[in-house]
């Protein structure tokens, strides 16, 4: 059985407009309740003929950002993905997911999200390393400066090229400056 990220459902569910899609995809004609949160027609389901009044009922959840229906006659009810299986007849919530990411040209989402937190990730790691070679290399300086003052002009030329590397995120200087305050230190 072939599956799709949870987070796509999800995906789908707020990115596509069922007011819109009853609107053009099925021609229903909607009548406002409120506006652009609430809605009623005639059930537009296949098993549900007959019908003279509006008994399909649409909200829009603000909580979730999904729009939901519910008929009260032929007791439909979900999210657009589960309107698609019905009303398409798909054999599956799966078959209606991709058919909506067929339509709309949804792409996994998952993945750069994925990637996103990834980078994300990585800065995180790169700011804590700088943080913390920052404060290596501060206390190198401030060693220098104890075992002699004399060192003061280039701890200060340091800390001018430390800050500058700080400001964009370049650790080999700043590993660099460390470096050099060790064999000063050594001398």
């Amino acid at each position: 059985m072939e599956q799709m990220p949870p987070h796509m459902y999800d995906y789908i569910k707020k990115k596509v407009n069922m007011a819109d899609f009853l609107s053009t995809e099925v021609g229903c004609n909607l009548n406002w309740y409120e506006p652009d949160t609430c809605a009623g027609t005639i059930c537009p389901m296949p098993n549900h003929d007959g019908e003279k009044k509006p008994s399909f009922r649409l909200n829009f959840m603000e909580d979730t950002g999904v729009w939901i229906y519910h008929c009260f006659g032929c007791g439909a009810k979900g999210n657009i993905i589960s309107f698609c299986k019905e009303y398409y007849a798909l054999p599956t919530y799966y078959d209606a997911a991709v058919f909506l990411c067929n339509k709309f040209g949804f792409k996994d989402t998952g993945g750069m999200v994925l990637d996103s937190l990834k980078d994300i990730r990585k800065k995180m790691n790169l700011q804590r390393k700088m943080n913390c070679t920052h404060v290596v290399v501060s206390h190198q300086c401030l060693a220098l400066l104890r075992k002699n003052y004399s060192y003061s002009k280039w701890v200060k030329e340091a800390y001018v090229r430390m800050n500058k590397a700080l400001d964009t995120d370049d650790i080999e200087t700043i590993e660099s400056i460390g470096f050099e305050a060790s064999n000063k230190i050594g001398e």
